[in-house]
C-alpha cells in the first residue's frame, strides 16, 4: 500500500498485480485494474510523481501516476461522483473542473502506467 500525499490517495497493490486506488478522505474506490500479469513484491512512493513504483517477478520497474488530464473527468463521468471530482481538482490543482457538464470531455484512462526498464 502506497499513500499519494500529492492527491491523498492510497493505493492498494497486490502480490497478483492488481491495482486499487481509494480516496483517502472519504474512503471511496476510485480506480482498480492489472497493471503486471507477473506478481508484484516490492512497491515504494514516487512522491513527486504523486504515485509509486512497483517492481514484478520479471524484475520490470513501473512506475503508476494519476493522470492528471482526465482524472477529474473520468470521476465524475465514469464514477458518477461529482462532489469528489471537485475536491480532486481542488487539492490537486487539476484541469478538468470547468468542464464537468459537458460529457464530450470523458475519458476512460484515468491512470498512467509506464515501464521504466
Amino acid at each position: 500500500m502506497q499513500i499519494s500525499h500529492k492527491y491523498n490517495l492510497i493505493y492498494v497493490i497486490t502480490k497478483l498485480g492488481l491495482l486499487f486506488v481509494y480516496d483517502l478522505e472519504t474512503a471511496t474506490a476510485v480506480y482498480r485494474n492489472r497493471i503486471s500479469p507477473d506478481p508484484i513484491f516490492l512497491t515504494s512512493e514516487a512522491t513527486s510523481a504523486g504515485g509509486f513504483y512497483a517492481i514484478n517477478r520479471r524484475g520490470q520497474v513501473l512506475l503508476a501516476t494519476v493522470n492528471e488530464q482526465t482524472i477529474v473527468n473520468f470521476v465524475s463521468g465514469q464514477l458518477n461522483n461529482l462532489e469528489l471530482a471537485v475536491s480532486l481538482a481542488k487539492r490537486g490543482n487539476l484541469p478538468g473542473a470547468e468542464k464537468l457538464g459537458d460529457p464530450k470531455n470523458f475519458e476512460a484512462l484515468s491512470i498512467n502506467l509506464m515501464r521504466c526498464i
